[in-house]
């Protein structure tokens, strides 16, 4: 919808809608690949009313993190705890996603990944706002692992969670870098094969 700017007027524009697209620059080109010239030419919107509602290019940012944490992770993690859907699969849709996202032509990666590199260590904010889409990623992960073997011991399923979200990320880096993704299928056979009761 147009955006007007006139004193007194509602905006005419969908927040959510104009935010992944800012969503999509930041994570495709990072913070310091973004510039506010490439956010006006994508959401067709002024200076004036991209601060106006968003704040400067670092709220920005870090808004599109958490639109990032709505729309992706949480979807994973509602994913990896779907009773309805055996945590086998559950936990083999996770990890072979990073593959099937270079076969559908997306090297984008993961956007907490990318931040996590990019800005954590430079900013608090987006340091937090990583570590609790990573948190909540492990959580999920622990639940399909549970589902699995409901007899493993809490420290041993934390491990494991932590071992395959640093596997999830790691292949979703790799995938960012141009490099030959055919070997992740035979890693993911292989972990699979090792959390198996």
């Amino acid at each position: 919808m147009r955006d007007r700017n006139a004193p007194g007027r509602p905006r005419e524009f969908d927040d959510t809608e104009m935010l992944r697209k800012i969503m999509a620059l930041f994570w495709r080109s990072g913070f310091d690949g973004v510039s506010l010239s490439h956010i006006m030419s994508e959401t067709k919107l002024q200076k004036a009313s991209l601060y106006a509602a968003f704040g400067d290019k670092r709220s920005m940012y870090l808004k599109a993190l958490q639109q990032y944490y709505q729309d992706v992770v949480a979807a994973a993690a509602r994913a990896l705890r779907d009773g309805t859907v055996p945590p086998h699969a559950r936990i083999e849709a996770f990890l072979t996603a990073p593959q099937k996202a270079v076969e559908a032509d997306d090297r984008t990666g993961c956007f907490l990944c990318n931040a996590s590199a990019d800005q954590a260590d430079l900013n608090t904010e987006t340091q937090a706002q990583v570590k609790q889409g990573f948190e909540t990623l492990a959580d999920a992960l622990m639940s399909a692992l549970t589902d699995l073997n409901p007899g493993l011991e809490k420290a041993d399923c934390a491990a494991q969670a932590q071992l395959l979200l640093a596997l999830y990320s790691g292949f979703r880096i790799i995938a960012r870098s141009g490099a030959d993704t055919q070997h992740m299928q035979g890693t993911v056979a292989h972990v699979m094969t090792s959390i198996r009761p």
